[in-house]
């Protein structure tokens, strides 16, 4: 951006020497001149006035800048001079011109009162003498001037004078100095004047003196811009300014420009067009020079004076229209948005720059933490003070005019629609947009949210959901919906509505936006810098240790080179995530944040409630079936960003998590984890478990944690929470990555809610009133305990192998193999860890359901799996190879043998009396065997781990188990050979007669209605051809011979022939009469394999 004039300069300074020429050949002004609009005071005092009567002489102050170098050069006097340098802005007279002598040479006794006020004041204000005197210390002497003077007066008898009508030549004299300034002299003058009006008591001050005294002002200003844009006038190469420095320096400073002096220049706009090219490049002028900066410079001036640039509307105009305000994107793309718009540079100044980083956190690893908490809290008072001038300077340009406020929404949407990259999991940082401008960005549209974010919601009907049929700012087209395809989303976005969308709309859904592209984004490089400073740290340990064997080789150098730069990526890492913390980790923003998802959460719950009434009257669920177009057109962000944002503040801030805005947050997530059909990806559901994870965690004391309050009282919650969780927990199966981990989250909370007799009671209603889902759901819970048990026993056996094998210092191991060796450890070391932490949870769960609903859980299609997944844990913890779960720190793996042994002890108990729950133990051919629950026995009496009591139940229980074995055994004779014609009906997946054959309606499988039933509690699928099935979609059937195994034949005439169906029927009753087949309720005693 140049900040040259434009190729009209030259013209508009010819302009101006001519209308100077005229104003020289005019009469002097006149006592009854006005001053130009605006000129009257209207900023802050520059100084006080409270010294001696009289000034003393003072230097000259010197300037920020290097002084300028004049050539000597002829003058037309030779006899002025300055005694020395005056000061600028020295204290004025403020005694009675009656009782003060006259500075410097004073005329006497021709002078009236009022001339002779009017010379001390304006010599006073110019600082200046007319002839050298014992006074005139520190004055600039007009010698040659006093002899004009004296010429004009001498026929008068009049002693020469200073008064208005010379001020001109006054001014132009003092300024062709060479040792002056002239912008600098011309303020000062200023300053003296406004602070003499000011100063002065009204009852000695009338229309003529203040008069003098604005005139004094007014010419100052005069010939202050001529200092900008014709300086020329002067005759001194001192006397060109740049705009652009003067408003960088502090207003009431020597070389800046006071609040009202500017206020006056900027007034004069309107009859001279052409000075509006001195501030349009003063615009352009700080913004390039900002560009380069960083937060280590000194960048606060360029801050305050755009601050002050932004008072006025006709440089808003300026500025908005500028062509660097908004760049078209082909030409700036979004890596170049914070350095080549005219707002970019003042937006990008973070503590995330690179030499900021450097500065404040090189080797933070090794500094002490208090230094590190010292520079972040210094870094984030001045990141803090930064945005709200931002804000400040945003607001007034949206307040200026309407064409400001729609040119600043679209500078925000260009930054967002540009930025579309940052939300993809990879992206290339070069190609998009700063950490630390977004972030900026999205402070600020945080603060512009603030007004109509109130505690009662009064304004949220101003939101209008419409927003993205009406021609918005905002793009998109690629975003991932809520609940549609994105060929719907088009269809449903290309009706567009008509009207315009108001300020408040606008604000909110870019504001929506740049969380998900800043805040998000930044928060997920935050937490992947420190898995992967994490990875390289244990990498460069390695790298250490292998360093020994390059010892005495040339490779040596190479080995070391690339270990320094692996700490030098890390101490990068480092800083940078340090710098990120400066940002993520402000509890003052991250609080702003939360109001405003709660907010969103708000909003969000209005839309899908049916008469769109939230939060005036409560949401009540079930919603209507399927979602409303609106709803689900929304981009998937809109509710993704709510779950973690509010994850990352419970893991990091939870006390930024106020009581006040926690009701909402609860509603909104039960509502969407109960309405399954709502939002489509379980993944994005997943978080709002993370919410209420995160929200019960024991904080401060409260062991229910933040929102334990509102889960344990709210209705809502208490009439829904745990159908939705139960629900989720059935919803995500198919998300083999993530379903472990939110199913220890639903775990987690269930224990922290299970002390509240309210949730256990609708626990008991849904396994009475909605036996189908509970079923599916406990039939899941059994699957994870199988699975994750094995696995993390599984891994600890591995872990027991591969220790002694590394301590085995007789083994003749290779560097390779040990190497080999400690990778596959901390593999099993990992696994155990992540296992065994849910299977403990698991086990913790079903020990409470089998305690308060135990009749539950001997179901049919139940009770087998259950009886399997016991007996089988138990062998391992007790049986024979229990020797090889004996690994170095359990507790390291979360590993508690004597705790997870009691715990399954427990569920044992809870269905010591069903006699279903007996016969599945007595007859699961797997794992049981007498012994086990005698060495269990010896174990929990050994340890203390059960009382007398307990013990002696499960002994009986152990009896019992025994006699219904060998009863069972005793009655029960296999079937035999079954006659080939009935082995077309048999179950494909049991091998067993089918009883109650079903079709299966899309691979067109005929199989048992029990084996189905219990195949699909775990696996939603057709397990011939994984398509989705639903136990309530076969079709019942009845079977006739037929050449294809499974495959349903019809007669002649099209009917289901069912007569083989009678002839088996008939088999089994002949073979019940003849003793062979005991009749019972079906159950044989094998355990079905549900390991996922």
């Amino acid at each position: 951006m140049s900040s040259n004039p434009g190729p009209d300069a030259d013209a508009i300074r010819d302009k101006r020497l001519a209308r100077l020429a005229r104003l020289a050949g005019s009469s002097s002004p006149k006592l009854s001149v006005t001053p130009h609009d605006g000129e009257a005071s209207t900023s802050q005092p520059v100084e006080k006035e409270n010294e001696a009567s009289r000034p003393r002489p003072q230097a000259l102050p010197t300037t920020e800048t290097p002084t300028i170098q004049v050539p000597d050069r002829p003058s037309e006097s030779t006899s002025e001079g300055v005694a020395s340098s005056p000061p600028p802005d020295a204290p004025l007279l403020t005694k009675s011109p009656q009782t003060q002598p006259a500075v410097g040479n004073p005329p006497s006794g021709v002078l009236t009162a009022a001339e002779a006020w009017e010379d001390k004041v304006l010599r006073q204000i110019f600082r200046v003498a007319l002839e050298p005197g014992p006074r005139s210390a520190g004055l600039y002497i007009l010698d040659d001037l006093r002899k004009e003077l004296e010429e004009q007066l001498d026929s008068e008898g009049k002693r020469p004078r200073i008064d208005v009508a010379i001020l001109d030549q006054l001014i132009l004299s003092v300024c062709a100095r060479p040792e002056v300034v002239p912008m600098d002299y011309l303020v000062g003058s200023w300053r003296r004047a406004s602070n003499m009006q000011r100063t002065t008591p009204a009852s000695r001050m009338d229309d003529h003196k203040r008069n003098i005294l604005q005139t004094a002002q007014r010419l100052c200003l005069n010939y202050g811009e001529y200092c900008v844009s014709m300086p020329d006038v002067f005759s001194n190469e001192r006397a060109l300014i740049q705009l652009a420095d003067r408003l960088q320096a502090d207003s009431d400073e020597d070389r800046g420009l006071p609040q009202e002096f500017l206020n006056d220049l900027v007034s004069r706009l309107q009859d001279n067009p052409d000075l509006g090219q001195y501030f349009r490049d003063a615009l352009r002028t700080l913004s390039s020079t900002l560009s380069e900066m960083s937060m280590t410079d000194n960048y606060k001036p360029f801050i305050t004076a755009l601050g002050r640039l932004m008072h006025h509307k006709p440089i808003i105009g300026m500025l908005v229209n500028l062509p660097e305000f908004l760049p078209p994107p082909e030409d700036v793309p979004a890596n170049l948005l914070e350095k080549q718009t005219i707002l970019g540079p003042y937006f990008q100044i973070s503590p995330l720059q690179t030499a900021v980083c450097k500065a404040y956190f090189t080797g933070a690893k090794t500094k002490p933490p208090t230094s590190i908490n010292d520079a972040t809290r210094a870094l984030r008072l001045s990141l803090q003070t930064l945005q709200d001038q931002l804000h400040q300077i945003v607001m007034m340009i949206i307040r200026s005019s309407l064409e400001a406020r729609g040119k600043v929404l679209d500078f925000f949407a260009r930054v967002i629609n540009l930025n579309l990259k940052r939300g993809a999991i990879q992206v290339d940082p070069a190609t998009v947009a700063s950490d630390g401008f977004m972030l900026n960005i999205n402070a600020v549209l945080t603060k512009l949210c603030e007004p109509f974010m109130d505690a009662s919601f009064s304004k949220i009907d101003k939101i209008d959901v419409e927003y993205f049929r009406r021609q918005p700012r905002l793009d998109i087209c690629e975003e991932t919906k809520i609940n549609v395809d994105e060929s719907r989303a088009n269809e449903y976005y290309s009706k567009e509505v008509e009207g315009s969308n108001n300020f408040i709309s606008e604000v909110f859904f870019l504001n929506v936006a740049a969380h998900h592209y800043s805040l998000r984004a930044a928060e997920t490089t935050h937490d992947q810098l420190t898995k992967d400073i994490g990875e390289m740290e244990k990498h460069l340990e390695r790298f250490m240790a292998e360093r020994q064997k390059w010892l005495d080789l040339p490779q040596l150098a190479t080995w070391d080179r690339n270990i320094e730069r692996m700490k030098e990526r890390i101490d990068q890492g480092v800083a940078y995530k340090c710098a990120l913390e400066v940002f993520l980790f402000d509890g003052l923003s991250q609080t702003r944040t939360l109001f405003f998802m709660r907010y969103l959460t708000t909003w969000l719950l209005r839309v899908v409630a049916p008469t769109r009434d939230y939060p005036e009257k409560l949401i009540e669920l079930p919603l209507p079936e399927e979602p409303s177009e609106r709803f689900s057109c929304l981009p998937e962000y809109f509710v993704e960003d709510i779950g973690l944002c509010f994850g990352f503040v419970g893991r990091y801030l939870p006390e930024c998590i106020v009581t006040t805005q926690v009701d909402e947050l609860v509603i909104f997530c039960i509502t969407f984890l109960d309405m399954s059909a709502y939002i489509r990806k379980p993944s994005v559901k997943s978080k709002l478990v993370e919410i209420l994870y995160y929200g019960i965690n024991p904080y401060r004391g409260k062991s229910t944690g933040i929102l334990g309050d509102a889960i344990n009282g709210l209705p809502f919650a208490l009439q829904n929470l745990m159908h939705a969780l139960m629900n989720f927990y059935i919803e995500i199966e198919r998300q083999y990555y993530e379903r472990f981990t939110v199913r220890y989250h639903i775990s987690e909370i269930i224990k922290s809610i299970w002390p509240n007799l309210a949730f256990r009671e609708r626990l008991d209603r849904e396994s009475k009133e909605n036996v189908d889902f509970f079923v599916q759901f406990i039939a899941l819970l059994l699957g994870d305990v199988t699975y994750v048990l094995h696995n993390s026993l599984s891994a600890l056996a591995d872990i027991h192998k591969l220790q002694l094998e590394l301590e085995n210092e007789s083994s003749n191991l290779t560097t390779q193999d040990r190497a080999d060796k400690e990778k596959a450890l901390a593999k099993a070391e990992r696994d155990a860890t992540s296992y065994m932490s849910l299977g403990n949870e698991t086990v913790a769960m079903l020990k409470l359901f089998t305690s308060a609903i135990p009749g539950a859980f001997v179901k049919p299609e139940i009770v087998t799996s259950l009886a399997g997944m016991l007996n089988f844990n138990l062998e391992a913890l007790v049986g024979p190879k229990c020797n090889n779960l004996c690994v170095r720190n359990p507790e390291k793996y979360k590993f508690n043998p004597k705790a997870l042994l009691s715990e399954i002890t427990d569920v044992y108990l809870n269905l010591r009396t069903f006699k279903p729950f007996v016969k599945a133990i007595a007859l699961e051919g797997r794992s049981y065997r007498p012994e086990l629950f005698t060495k269990l026995l010896s174990i929990l009496e050994k340890n203390n781990l059960k009382g007398t009591p307990d013990i002696a139940l499960l002994a009986k229980l152990a009896t019992n188990i025994e006699e219904t074995k060998r009863k069972e055994e005793e009655g029960e004779v296999e079937l035999g050979e079954i006659p080939d014609d009935f082995l077309v009906s048999a179950d494909p997946l049991m091998a067993t007669l089918m009883e109650d054959p079903v079709i299966l309606p899309s691979s067109r499988v005929t199989i048992d209605r029990q084996t189905i039933r219990i195949h699909l509690l775990g696996n939603p699928l057709d397990p011939f051809n994984r398509s989705p099935l639903k136990v309530e979609d076969v079709i019942p059937s009845a079977f006739t011979l037929c050449p294809f195994p499974y495959v349903l034949c019809r007669t002649d005439d099209g009917e289901i022939d069912t007569e083989l169906k009678n002839q088996i029927q008939a088999w089994i009753r002949e073979q019940r009469a003849k003793g062979v087949v005991k009749n019972d309720d079906g159950n044989d005693g094998d355990a079905m394999d549900l390991d996922p």
